[in-house]
């Protein structure tokens, strides 16, 4: 460094005379004050990025958050609720506002109900384990597939799996949880867990994703699930806000079970469309 600041120093005093002057002197004296600053603030910058990096947690800290999230969601049995939607984009053929109605038994049974206005039925969604049946009755008819094979080419696969998404996002549902691969990682606000596809949910198996999740680190609370192709390619995404105590009766105790109010899927392909729950009412383990 002294090297440099010292040929810095002859460049300017080899300037033409009419560039220098006391004037001059100072402005030298500033230009190398600056240079001598610039390691300090790249030091200081240094430090406020590094903090708030991402670092590996040991395994066996990563081993007891995992089976943190999985008992947080064995607590859920049963579920029931009413919800508002909001479904839109290209790729989605209901581009409206709905309320709804939803029931769920644990692990995979699932059961939602679409109403417009005045009450009218718009769409029954049904899922049990990988098979699920999307019921229109204004129209009378019937879709059913598989939950991991949705490239039929029909117009409902992605309001499907955006549904799918949002719902277990809800329910703190993240498959895969006990693989060997998963990896585990911390900063002072959040765990990420990342997985491959193939030891991800069922869900993902119709492309090659990588599931990052995110987790509060205070409350272990599911904040975001992100589907990415690569790094900074995110293909799907849901978002849980709103955390609220929910009572629930288990083995006949009553213990509160925190559930989010608010949540957004978002599928960022060309075509694809975003969808928006607000849960109004949840009754968790009822008899």
């Amino acid at each position: 460094m002294s090297v440099k600041l010292e040929t810095f120093g002859k460049r300017l005093s080899a300037m033409p005379h009419k560039w220098r002057g006391p004037t001059d002197r100072h402005f030298t004296m500033r230009a190398l004050s600056r240079w001598l600053l610039l390691p300090v603030v790249f030091l200081v910058g240094c430090a406020g990025l590094f903090q708030g990096s991402l670092r590996p947690v040991e395994e066996e800290q990563g081993r007891l958050v995992l089976e943190a999230l999985r008992q947080k969601e064995e607590t859920i049995n049963t579920l029931r609720g009413l919800f508002q939607a909001s479904i839109s984009g290209s790729g989605i053929p209901l581009s409206q506002n709905l309320q709804g109605m939803f029931s769920y038994v644990r692990p995979d049974v699932l059961h939602l109900k679409g109403f417009i206005r005045l009450g009218v039925p718009v769409m029954d969604f049904h899922r049990e384990g990988n098979q699920y049946e999307l019921y229109f009755p204004a129209e009378g008819k019937v879709v059913t597939g598989r939950v991991d094979e949705t490239k039929n080419g029909t117009q409902w696969d992605q309001t499907v799996m955006l549904s799918v998404r949002a719902l277990d996002a809800m329910l703190g549902k993240i498959s895969g949880l006990s693989s060997a691969g998963v990896r585990v990682w911390k900063n002072e606000d959040r765990y990420r867990i990342d997985m491959e596809a193939g030891q991800s949910s069922p869900v993902s198996a119709q492309d090659d994703f990588t599931v990052r999740t995110w987790v509060d680190v205070q409350t272990l609370e599911l904040t975001s699930i992100e589907y990415r192709r690569s790094f900074d390619d995110i293909v799907v995404s849901v978002e849980c806000e709103d955390y609220r105590e929910v009572r629930s009766k288990t083995s006949g105790e009553v213990s509160p079970v925190r559930l989010p109010f608010l949540v957004r899927a978002t599928d960022h392909r060309p075509g694809g469309g975003s969808m928006t729950l607000h849960f109004q009412e949840f009754i968790v383990n009822a008899a």
